[in-house]
């Protein structure tokens, strides 16, 4: 085990932190292997030339915070000095419009009939993911881990795994119904979960992105219905997404060229 996979190791043990997190954590300390100054640069400019800036600089912070903790706790001499910085250069974010969405859940009732692995009817299982993630605006590990139990009336009730945070949203009729649908045929409890595997899922949606002829992944559902709450009701995207965090939706989750097209402008001066 290198240096930066022991802290990483003492890092998760003596916190509670979703699984996703602690796969990242682990997949960059393994990537990283030494724990110096010249060794993490050198890692983070192999990097630049894999990925974008934004997830450089989010694995530099997950570095220098297992080299300040193990610092902290009497497993490493020196604080961690001269790590490059890395300037994140964001592009626009891009969200489904209302019409598209539209299109994207008509579409799954063409799949009616089709049997997946697990038996799920195919076409309902993307018609209650589809609802599921563009209502409750969750990210895809909660998604995948609904259950019958986090539904109360005509209302979603559960706990960001990410945050720890409680979050509740009304559904409409259609996706309570899609949900119940699905439940209908559960053998666990989970309402699409038990469909397929997260990376089959993931695959399940590119083919029928495809399909309809549209870019992005699943994770749009999540931009899109923030993106027209925001244009709706201004300032509200933040409240839909969960943050705790005043202004990361605006940075990386609301397509504004969406939300500009309905922003009131000053009359004009000039007749």
């Amino acid at each position: 085990m290198t240096p930066l996979e022991k802290l990483a190791k003492h890092y998760i043990s003596n916190r509670v932190v979703c699984g996703e997190y602690q796969a990242s954590i682990r997949r960059i300390a393994r990537g990283c292997r030494k724990l110096s100054t010249e060794a993490v640069n050198d890692y983070l400019r192999r990097r630049l030339d894999e990925v974008s800036t934004i997830t450089v600089r989010n694995e530099r912070g997950i570095i220098l915070t297992l080299w300040v903790n193990g610092y902290h706790a009497g497993l490493v001499d020196e604080m961690p000095r001269g790590v490059m910085k890395i300037k994140a250069r964001r592009e626009a974010t891009r969200a489904w419009t209302l019409d598209e969405v539209k299109a994207v859940l008509s579409n799954a009732a063409k799949k009616n009939g089709f049997r997946m692995r697990s038996g799920a009817d195919l076409g309902s299982f993307l018609t209650a993911w589809i609802l599921l993630g563009y209502e409750s605006g969750a990210r895809l590990g909660d998604c995948w881990h609904f259950r019958r139990d986090h539904l109360d009336g005509d209302s979603l009730r559960w706990t960001q795994s990410k945050t720890g945070d409680p979050i509740c949203k009304v559904l409409t009729p259609a996706c309570l119904d899609a949900c119940h649908e699905m439940l209908r045929s559960s053998p666990d409890g989970t309402i699409i979960g038990w469909a397929c595997g997260k990376r089959q899922a993931t695959r399940v949606m590119k083919e029928h992105l495809d399909d309809c002829c549209l870019p992005g992944t699943s994770k749009w559902l999540r931009r899109s219905g923030a993106t027209h709450i925001e244009m709706l009701d201004p300032g509200r995207a933040r409240l839909h997404l969960g943050h705790r965090s005043v202004g990361l939706a605006e940075k990386a989750y609301l397509d504004w060229a969406q939300i500009r097209s309905k922003t009131p402008r000053a009359p004009s001066l000039v007749d």
